[in-house]
This record gives C-alpha cells, sequence and structure tokens, in this order.
C-alpha cells in the first residue's frame, strides 16, 4: 500500500511540476509576443517616418523644379534645370529606397527576433 501512496504522490507532484513549467513557459512566450508586437509597432513607425519624409522631399523637390522651370530664360537653360532635376531625383529616390528598405529589414528583424527564442526552444524541447 505504502508503494502505491507513494507512487501516486510522485505521479501528482510530476504532473504538478509539468503544470508549473507549461504555465511559466506560457508566460515566457506571452512575454516574448508582447516585446514582439512592441517592437514592431515601434518599427512600424520609423519605416511610416522614412515614408513620410521621402514623400517631403520629392514634393519639395517638385515645387523647387516648378520654380527654376519658371524662371529659365531660354531653352538650353531649361533643358539643363530638367537634366539637373532628373539626376538629383533618380540620386534622392536611390538613398531613399535604400532607407526605406533597411527600416523595413529592421522592422521584420526585430519584431521577429523576440520570439525566434521563444519558438526555437519550445520546438527543441519537443524533439
Amino acid at each position: 500500500m505504502d508503494d502505491r501512496k507513494s507512487a501516486e504522490r510522485r505521479a501528482g507532484n510530476a504532473a504538478r511540476e509539468t503544470a508549473s513549467r507549461a504555465g511559466e513557459s506560457a508566460r515566457e512566450a506571452a512575454a516574448r509576443v508582447e516585446e514582439s508586437s512592441s517592437r514592431a509597432a515601434e518599427g512600424f513607425r520609423e519605416y511610416q517616418l522614412k515614408v513620410l519624409s521621402a514623400a517631403q522631399a520629392n514634393v519639395n523637390a517638385i515645387f523647387e523644379y516648378a520654380q527654376d522651370v519658371i524662371q529659365a530664360q531660354s531653352v538650353s537653360e531649361l533643358m539643363e534645370v530638367s537634366a539637373t532635376h532628373s539626376r538629383r531625383q533618380l540620386e534622392s529616390m536611390a538613398q531613399q529606397s535604400r532607407e526605406i528598405a533597411s527600416a523595413a529589414q529592421k522592422l521584420a528583424t526585430e519584431s521577429a527576433r523576440p520570439l525566434a527564442g521563444t519558438f526555437g526552444t519550445q520546438f527543441g524541447s519537443m524533439s
């Protein structure tokens, strides 16, 4: 009888310990998801600011170009203004594209980083 009661106690203790570990793992996973969401919101805000900044710079460039076109005195000056504007815009767009792509990449990696630890440990312990 004592062996049976002892075995039942051990099984009960093991079940409580397993439940406790599962609860702790769930709390850790929830905390990581919360951190990931927070980082995603932060990263998305940064991404939006990059896009808005690029849009504002492009609108400003259009107005500057329009002013320069209006002030042009000859066709050759107009051609020069247009060529200069085009070159600047291509350079600007290339830089803006790099910055926006970098912000998007940072958003993806920073948002996923907290989750990588959770899923890596959870799946690793299942094997």
